[in-house]
């Protein structure tokens, strides 16, 4: 039976070993929301990045599978190819200044959805799955549910992916098990986040020894809201990864928003890093914001190899 986790800072987090020898840790992103295509990776994507790479360390994984979701979305060609050439194009970047490309895979979703095992794989989601089929929700989101789950089982059978790291709103309780009854509910309400998509796939795949893993979703730094930390669109105040990431967050009022954003970095992304990469120096008499935003511009300026020295 698999695990699930909601995660703190990931250093200390599981003290078990889980991966055998071959398995990697997985997470996913995508090239837009429900309602508007993505400018690109968000700053708070380092929350899925680092908490995967300091999973592998502490689980003995072997790599790390960053998968792009590259169907399924209503918006032009053009700007899909564009997204996917742009992310490629970052995660080339930072693995390289990172010295992690070694270890570092990418899979771009549709090259293997024309494979005969994946077609066997969505013939069996979409049978287990056919006692929901007359629900609204699922008539309105099923196939999008259904390519979701054929997608994560076959990284689970042929990319040997053993960890999946997601993004959460909240706490919410850990399910192991599911029966018809609890699938159900999950679909009437109709919220298609990670957890959602992880749930099902406990109930069509229960033996299955799938570990989730949870970080906290990005924050909109100017009202609060919360969103996937990967993509950003033109309706969030999110920094994205290529802004300049201290005269961003600068230049934005103080808040209580603010603060959480500033909260949320330092527990996930710096806490990360200096457990990856060592600690980042700082001056003693700045401010303690001061100090989180400096050490995210230096996080920034390594994994886009300026001023690296």
């Amino acid at each position: 039976m698999g695990r699930t986790i909601i995660a703190g800072a990931a250093n200390g987090l599981i003290s078990t070993q889980c991966c055998e020898k071959g398995k990697v840790v997985y997470f996913g992103t995508g090239l837009a929301t429900a309602r508007e295509e993505s400018l690109g990776f968000g700053f708070e994507l380092l929350n899925l990045v680092l908490t995967a790479l300091v999973l592998m360390d502490e689980l003995g994984a072997d790599g790390i599978l960053h998968e792009i979701g590259t169907v399924g979305y209503d918006i032009s060609e053009k700007h899909r190819n564009w997204l996917i050439e742009n992310q490629l194009s970052f995660i080339e970047k930072m693995t390289r200044n990172l010295d992690v490309a070694d270890i570092y895979s990418v899979k771009l979703s549709h090259s293997y959805h024309d494979s005969d095992y994946f077609k066997r794989i969505l013939q069996h989601v979409k049978m287990k799955m056919r006692a929901f089929s007359d629900l609204a929700n699922f008539r309105k989101y099923g196939n999008y549910t259904l390519f979701q789950i054929s997608q994560m089982k076959y990284l689970y059978d042929i990319e040997k992916a053993a960890v999946k790291v997601g993004w959460i709103i909240g706490n919410k309780p850990v399910l192991d098990r599911l029966d018809a009854n609890v699938v159900e509910a999950l679909i009437l309400k109709g919220h298609l986040n990670e957890y959602y998509f992880d749930s099902i796939y406990r109930y069509v795949f229960p033996d299955d020894e799938f570990l989730f893993v949870y970080t906290q979703a990005g924050i909109d730094v100017m009202n609060g809201k919360r969103y996937a930390p990967y993509t950003v669109t033109v309706s969030q105040n999110r920094p994205l990864m290529v802004d300049p990431i201290k005269p961003y967050l600068s230049r934005i009022p103080d808040s209580k928003h603010k603060k959480k954003v500033l909260s949320l970095y330092n527990k996930r992304i710096i806490y990360n890093w200096e457990y990856l990469f060592g600690e980042i120096e700082t001056l003693d008499h700045m401010p303690d914001d001061d100090k989180v935003i400096d050490k995210l511009q230096h996080i920034q300026d390594r994994i886009l190899g300026e001023n690296a020295g």
